[in-house]
């Protein structure tokens, strides 16, 4: 008979990448975990940033479970009153990423289709959403990975002159709906979500620095001209989504991956048209960063 806890075991970390990424087996997450596991389980999250853990058969109550050992879940954030979102499915802890349909046509869930750029999840919110973990239920024959970039690397490999040029800098950071690209710096602050950040963060748990910014997030530098704020952050764009620090995740069915929204961005690739793509997600809220 299967126990209802994992027993205390050592997991067994498998890097994926020399920068970012590790593979956790030795663990089934149907089960609650004892501390010493979560322990070691944390202490890879910390080292690796993003960890995959394979062949997992995950009901919504495993997968949140799992996720709050590290945090409180998450409620979905809703769109503002004229942010141009139209309202889909349940707006609770979980979020189906998919762009199937119910028989009446209804969203089943969120982010339909097709590449989304670099970004970095609830980074426009006064307490940032600190881990994200997204299982995958089903997965195209092709394409649909999700790529994900070191922002503790960006950060080390920056000029002195400009480690020192950002030092207490800050950045409006905002989210405009149904958009996978570049935020509309146009728009109007009231009507999306926003909120200014560090442009550099300390991460809580690693005491290590990362480049907090993201091609699709990152609307300007608080109290630097329009022309040249948007000319440092391309050079900072270009920086974090330097292909070196990154590890792409082909999926499969049953994997759960989790990464560090402080340490990390991530994006994703395109897929056929005509094939399914669904894997649900939830969140965890982290602190302030000021």
């Amino acid at each position: 008979m299967a126990s209802t806890a994992e027993k205390v075991r050592a997991i067994t970390v498998t890097k994926l990448h020399p920068i970012i990424g590790a593979e956790i087996s030795g663990v089934d997450l149907r089960y609650p975990l004892d501390e010493e596991t979560v322990r070691q389980i944390k202490d890879a999250w910390y080292k690796h940033t993003v960890l995959v853990f394979r062949g997992q058969d995950l009901a919504e109550a495993d997968q949140r479970r799992f996720a709050s050992y590290f945090g409180p879940v998450a409620k979905r954030v809703k769109p503002l009153a004229n942010s141009g979102r139209i309202d889909g499915p349940e707006w609770d802890e979980m979020m189906l990423i998919t762009d199937n349909v119910d028989a009446n046509g209804k969203p089943l869930g969120s982010l339909g289709h097709g590449e989304m750029w670099f970004h970095t999840d609830k980074c426009y919110l006064k307490r940032p959403h600190r881990a994200s973990f997204l299982y995958g239920l089903e997965i195209p024959s092709e394409g649909g990975h999700t790529k994900f970039s070191s922002l503790y690397a960006a950060y080390d490999r920056l000029p002195d002159e400009l480690k020192r040029q950002l030092d207490g800098a800050m950045v409006m950071q905002g989210h405009e709906y149904s958009v996978g690209r570049r935020i509309n710096l146009s728009r109007k602050l009231e009507d999306i979500h926003h909120f200014v950040q560090p442009i550099v963060v300390t991460n809580p748990d690693s005491g290590r620095k990362g480049l907090y910014v993201s091609s699709q997030n990152t609307m300007w530098i608080e109290g630097m001209d329009r022309v040249e704020s948007e000319a440092l952050l391309q050079q900072l764009f270009e920086r974090a989504e330097d292909p070196e620090i990154i590890y792409e995740h082909v999926w499969k069915v049953g994997d759960l991956v989790m990464w560090d929204n402080l340490a990390c961005l991530h994006a994703r690739t395109d897929w056929p048209q005509n094939e399914r793509r669904t894997l649900r997600r939830c969140t965890v809220i982290g602190e302030p960063l000021y």
